[in-house]
């Protein structure tokens, strides 16, 4: 599946990042800039823009830099208003994010096209500042690989968790090995990310909240309503079961059920929605990536300290995940922020065994990588490798496992 990843902090970094530290009568101002390609595909791609502000408190922003080849292009964007005239970009602040303070961050993202080559733009600009120069020396001046290698690794962990079951079968060990260390090498954050499914869930006391965002003009019935809330319960708990052996948590897994449950509902107009109960909330004409979004100050993707107090329904009615349902969508795409998929294959799947899509999608939200260019199993197949299983396998399972066992510290456990 191509999948955009827009990790708040972290995602596959690729080896470029820039840094500006001015003279000294702006002493005070000062932007890092990293670019991420998140994937790949032919003709398309992900990328992800982390802006470090190190210089003063930031009160609206704007982004600029050129694409070095011609036939790149922003197709569709998010965390900003993407603007494009010809090789030149402008990403602008959105009316919740335009606020950074010193030392802050920010992650935008985009999906794009291309032609030719594919190369990471030179410069970039922060509200006509540029960020031109070289790491300071403090910075590290290697970086994990811009692509997966081209043979699987096959080192251990360099963190293996101490004192941790790991028992998988013995014909998984080398693979579940190497995927480890994959991950290691290309996730430039991956033990300091702390916006995971795993720290949601955590979070939630074990369970878990979402909001439906309706990227369609169809209508929805209370009866599709409540069997896509339903898919969405039974559809989680498939990656919640992984973490059982005979109805008991492996390696100190805490929870045997996860309740899921939707709070609420985005659309453009509130006549396609086709119920008048007060069962979720309902956010209309709030357009972000350019489609509808369930209200920001409910969200933890923008909310990770647990605050929100600007949340219309409180803290009951924050949501964890959102599920962006898009008409005429291909494929799917998934993160800390959720899943998306298409709402025509959702529906036509709604009482599917396995809708397979979307729980690739939910393995991402999990920390799981996809294997565009290696197999750690080759001609198997499992889940995470798209088009090659339509339900959990077991190598999708105890690859789940080893993200809780070598995160599950953070939670007491």
């Amino acid at each position: 599946m191509k999948r955009r990843i827009a990790w708040l902090a972290a995602g596959l970094m690729a080896a470029f990042s820039v840094v500006v530290i001015l003279p000294s009568a702006y002493a005070a101002v000062g932007c890092r800039v990293t670019y991420a390609v998140t994937n790949q595909w032919s003709g398309g791609f992900g990328a992800s823009v982390t802006i470090a502000n190190l210089g003063e408190a930031l009160n609206g922003w704007t982004l600029t830099f050129a694409f070095p080849d011609n036939g790149q292009k922003v197709v569709q964007g998010w965390n900003a208003t993407w603007t494009q005239n010809g090789a030149n970009v402008s990403a602008a602040n959105a009316s919740w994010n335009g606020s950074v303070s010193a030392g802050g961050s920010l992650s935008l993202g985009f999906n794009g096209s291309f032609t030719g080559s594919n190369p990471a733009p030179v410069a970039f600009a922060l509200n006509g500042t540029t960020c031109t120069g070289t790491a300071p020396t403090s910075t590290p001046t290697t970086f994990p690989p811009t692509t997966p290698p081209t043979t699987p690794p096959t080192t251990p962990p360099t963190t293996p968790p101490a004192g941790n079951a790991w028992n998988p079968p013995s014909s998984l060990v080398q693979p579940l090995a190497a995927v480890w260390s994959h991950q290691e090498q290309t996730y430039s954050n991956l033990y300091g990310f702390r916006n995971y499914g795993w720290d949601q869930l955590a979070a939630g006391g074990g369970a878990i909240n979402y909001c439906v965002r309706w990227d369609s003009t169809a209508h929805v019935t209370a009866a599709q309503r409540d069997s896509i809330h339903a898919a969405l319960q039974r559809q989680y708990q498939k990656w919640m079961d992984q973490m059982l052996d005979n109805g008991q948590g492996w390696n100190n897994w805490p929870y045997t059920q996860v309740p899921v449950k939707v709070v609420g509902w985005a659309v453009r107009d509130r006549a396609q929605l086709e119920w008048t109960d007060t069962s979720v909330d309902i956010t209309v004409g709030n357009i972000n990536e350019n489609a509808p979004q369930c209200s920001p100050p409910c969200a933890r993707f923008f909310h990770q300290d647990g605050n929100y107090s600007g949340c219309p329904g409180g803290a009951s009615r924050h949501y964890d995940h959102s599920l962006w349902l898009t008409a005429g969508f291909q494929g799917g795409a998934g993160g800390d922020w959720g899943q998306r998929v298409g709402s025509e294959y959702f529906l036509s799947n709604v009482n599917a065994t396995n809708i397979h899509i979307f729980l690739h999608e939910l393995g991402h939200t999990y920390g799981l990588d996809d294997f565009y260019d290696w197999d750690p199993t080759p001609g198997q197949g499992f889940i995470m490798k798209a088009g090659s299983a339509t339900q959990i396998t077991e190598f999708d399972k105890w690859m789940f496992r080893d993200w809780w066992r070598h995160l599950k510290s953070r939670y007491g456990r």
